[in-house]
């Protein structure tokens, strides 16, 4: 089960290719929020996991094997005891895959279940994304 606290480490063992994003993140959020409490939680599963996700969906040599592990990893979340994780995997993975048709698309279709029924709900408030809008690195 992931905690909130460890969120971050899981992630990183989980996937170790994000590394290198995530090191430029850290010195970003040390730069941004000097003197301030955060654990950066939601800022790297935004910033760095969502984008990872997003660059997978889109890639046109698709490795079904890592995509499998991501929808793993985040069903796991959905199953978590610890309401911050799944109040993360909603507001921050979820929403970021509704916010792209492409990638509502395509995820909606691997989705395991908590973590489609999480996904329903972030349905029933946020519009449906428009067809034709692409995420930023797909151009």
């Amino acid at each position: 089960m992931y905690s909130y606290l460890e969120i971050v480490n899981d992630l990183l063992k989980e996937f170790p290719e994000i590394s290198k994003n995530y090191e430029e993140e850290i010195t970003w959020i040390k730069d941004t929020f000097q003197n301030q409490e955060t654990g950066g939680q939601t800022i790297y599963f935004d910033r760095c996991f969502c984008d990872y996700i997003g660059r997978l969906l889109m890639n046109k040599c698709q490795d079904n094997i890592k995509i499998e592990k991501v929808f793993a990893f985040l069903e796991n979340m959905a199953v978590s005891e610890d309401q911050e994780v799944r109040n993360l995997l909603q507001v921050t993975v979820l929403e970021y895959l509704r916010s792209w048709y492409l990638l509502q698309n395509k995820s909606e279709k691997l989705m395991l279940p908590e973590t489609k029924k999480l996904f329903d709900c972030v349905k029933s408030y946020l519009q449906e994304p428009a067809q034709d809008a692409l995420p930023y690195f797909s151009t």
